[in-house]
């Protein structure tokens, strides 16, 4: 059950966040991705160009898992999960780049500049529901992507194949499919049209009567929630504006850990939540346990460590 979304200042950053939603406790940091190469199952090792910051775990202690980032050209990522909608190749496709959908986040920011990049490669790569380098599950994913310049499309495997969304409001939770929650959304306003300054006028109605549907632990109502403050207010004015502007909204539809959870290991909770400035380069990353949030530079990051991939706590 994640919640991401993107987010513009009048001074021309751009920038991005999400809520980190899974059910298994995890030991989540921030790290740097700058190494040579990241391995994949399927297509070996492949060379990381473009080294990113991001947050991710150690599995087994051994292969690390990154679920969101952005990279040194201004490109970033953000996997979230789509269960019972995703749809992979069985086996791996002839004359296609094979990946597992956790190779594709890393494929994303390691190998490319930006969205349009990604875009140009895209038709290139199978995703194949294929065990990764650990574990034995295959996960359903669909992705955020936006870069430096604002552009921003959701990736969605579907009937096995990879739909790109270009034409968006720049929020994505998880299941149903993106159009799916667009015409719940549209419902929510009570609009008809297409016109999104229509939508426009409609969140920001609710936005200044304080009559924002709120949120409750389902991705349709978490989209909702976050899309009509995100439409009802205006840029922020800077970075920083930003970032908190990102962090309210993504607090507001985050998810406590309760005990009681421990008996129940499918019931979703947030580890961490996380924002980045792909102009700024900048990541911050906020445990969700002890409150703690912590803001790193790639640049300095990289310019204290240009070849290592390591965690930065």
């Amino acid at each position: 059950m994640c919640t991401s979304l993107t987010r513009q200042t009048l001074d021309h950053h751009f920038l991005a966040g999400r809520t980190m939603d899974f059910p298994i406790k995890g030991n989540w940091h921030p790290v740097l991705v700058a190494a040579k190469t990241y391995n994949t199952p399927l297509a070996g090792n492949r060379p990381i160009k473009y080294p990113f910051i991001g947050g991710g775990q150690l599995i087994d202690n051994r292969y690390l898992l990154v679920a969101d980032g952005v990279n040194n050209q201004g490109l970033s990522c953000a996997e979230l999960m789509f269960p019972l909608k995703a749809s992979y190749h069985p086996t791996p496709v002839d004359h296609k780049l094979n990946l597992t959908p956790q190779d594709f986040l890393s494929w994303v920011l390691a190998e490319h500049r930006s969205v349009a990049d990604v875009l140009t490669d895209l038709n290139q790569v199978a995703i194949i529901g294929h065990e990764w380098l650990s574990g034995h599950e295959v996960y359903a994913f669909h992705w955020l992507l936006t870069d430096s310049s604002g552009q921003t499309v959701i990736i969605e495997p579907l009937n096995q194949q990879l739909v790109v969304i270009t034409d968006n409001i720049g929020v994505l939770t998880n299941s149903p499919v993106y159009v799916d929650h667009i015409q719940n959304l549209k419902h929510q306003l009570h609009v008809t049209t297409d016109k999104f300054s229509e939508w426009q006028r409609a969140s920001k109605q609710l936005v200044v009567n304080h009559a924002v549907p709120r949120p409750t632990n389902t991705p349709t109502t978490r989209f909702v929630y976050t899309a009509v403050n995100k439409l009802g207010t205006t840029p922020s004015d800077n970075p920083k504006t930003a970032v908190n502007f990102l962090n309210q909204l993504l607090s507001d539809v985050a998810i406590s850990f309760e005990p009681a959870m421990n008996q129940h290991p499918n019931f979703n909770f947030t580890h961490y939540i996380s924002s980045w400035d792909c102009t700024a380069l900048t990541y911050q990353f906020t445990d969700c346990e002890n409150k703690k949030a912590m803001t790193f530079s790639l640049t300095d990051a990289l310019n204290n460590s240009s070849q290592s991939t390591h965690f930065l706590v």
